[in-house]
């Protein structure tokens, strides 16, 4: 059978991502609505205007600033998952479980800030039961992609 490096570019991206899913299936996911979450804060309209559950994060930044930084973290994951999954065996490839935990971490970043926000509003809303939920996940997440970094590195000091 011929190693995924030798396939064309598209058949090497499609195997990476299909073999390593399983084991990232929450990464990829998060990563999608933090970009999903940016992107609707950047449609027109205001989420943030006149809604008190938002107020604590307007105070912050901006709503379209909000929606770049999410869209900017979610993409960075991406990245750093297709890298980790499909350019395992390069020199680049080497640190991506580093990356994936810095991605994590900082996507935990934002579904606290957004958690705190909604609990620091008063306001009664449903958001209280979902993004503290999704801060748990990344945090499994950054413990997951520690070990892993922590196998790599060992990895790379045993030598081959």
């Amino acid at each position: 059978m011929m190693p995924h490096r030798d396939k064309p570019l598209p058949v090497r991206l499609y195997l990476g991502i299909h073999d390593h899913f399983p084991a990232r299936r929450s990464e990829w996911v998060l990563a999608g609505i933090m970009v999903a979450w940016g992107w609707i804060l950047l449609a027109p309209g205001q989420a943030f205007a006149g809604n008190p559950a938002w107020s604590q994060m307007a105070a912050m930044m901006s709503e379209n600033a909000w929606g770049w930084l999410a869209i900017a973290i979610g993409a960075f994951r991406l990245v750093a998952l297709i890298i980790n999954g499909t350019f395992a065996r390069t020199w680049y490839g080497r640190w991506s479980p580093h990356v994936r935990g810095l991605a994590s971490f900082l996507t935990c970043f934002i579904w606290f800030q957004i958690s705190f926000g909604l609990w620091a509003s008063d306001a009664a809303t449903t958001g209280l039961a979902v993004y503290p939920g999704l801060f748990v996940l990344d945090a499994m997440n950054i413990v997951a992609a520690s070990k892993d970094a922590a196998g790599m590195d060992k990895a790379v000091a045993d030598g081959p």
